[in-house]
């Protein structure tokens, strides 16, 4: 049986999932939090399948041994395999795309578009699950190589970083099946990071951060359960396998202020 106590688990190929640990911090501003970042492996997103699921699945049991009573999947490329992963563990796994989907639908939109790595945009999941929850919903997917990884190595002002999301944004404008989409589902953790650069290249788009829906989706889970903690000093412990600067550098852009300890794996 899971415990007030126990912690949150949250989980993604890098540095990105800490815009839902914000959301969290926000919403949930008693609970300890677990992350786990392997940024050695960013971006998941340019990687086969069966080496997406082992890689998640190492992090999972990595969660499991942290006593956790509920993970986030912080990660879209992750989350696109839900179904596997939730039959191999006893702990409920929120998934960042079924959420954004959920809420695209409440939002009744006509048309979406999704920035999102080439494996989330080639497995079409926004797009199924959209189908299913509203069919009038037309989806349009943009997918990019590098921009995952510009974000994860810091470079959240770069020149690179900020001519592929122009580039994102004129295939967007450019798709002559959808011109009048005006949504945009930030459909990669890491890109909320840099949203500010979204924002002021395409004042006229808005765009929708799933971290902000995935947190609302957790704290409904922990009240339904009875789960809710209440800590005085709640905590945020964060493992990756990455470098702890870069982690530093993006705390401080996020604005996340509770204590933390930072582990390299």
């Amino acid at each position: 049986m899971k415990e007030q106590i126990e912690k949150i688990g949250v989980l993604d190929s890098g540095l990105g999932g800490l815009t839902v640990v914000r959301e969290l911090e926000r919403i949930l501003p008693g609970e300890d939090i677990v992350y786990f970042g392997d940024n050695a492996n960013c971006p998941y997103g340019n990687r086969p399948r069966e080496e997406i699921f082992k890689l998640s699945c190492a992090m999972l049991d990595f969660m499991q041994r942290q006593d956790v009573k509920t993970v986030a999947i912080a990660c879209n490329t992750i989350s696109t395999l839900v179904q596997d992963l939730r039959a191999r563990y006893t702990f409920p796994i929120v998934s960042i795309i079924e959420e954004a989907c959920k809420h695209v639908a409440a939002k009744g939109l006509p048309q979406v578009g999704v920035f999102a790595t080439e494996f989330t945009i080639r497995e079409g999941l926004y797009g199924k699950l959209l189908g299913q929850l509203r069919p009038e919903t037309k989806v349009s997917g943009i997918a990019s190589r590098t921009l995952a990884m510009l974000i994860d190595e810091g470079r959240f002002d770069d020149s690179e970083t900020l001519e592929e999301v122009n580039s994102m944004l004129g295939k967007m404008k450019g798709m002559p099946e959808h011109p009048d989409v005006k949504h945009i589902v930030l459909g990669c953790t890491h890109y909320p990071i840099v949203q500010d650069l979204f924002e002021k290249a395409a004042p006229g788009f808005t765009f929708i951060n799933p971290a902000a829906v995935q947190a609302e989706a957790v704290k409904a889970l922990l009240t339904e359960s009875g789960l809710l903690n209440n800590a005085q000093q709640p905590s945020l412990a964060i493992y990756t396998s990455g470098d702890k600067q870069l982690y530093e550098a993006a705390i401080k852009k996020l604005g996340i202020s509770r204590p933390l300890t930072i582990k390299i794996t």
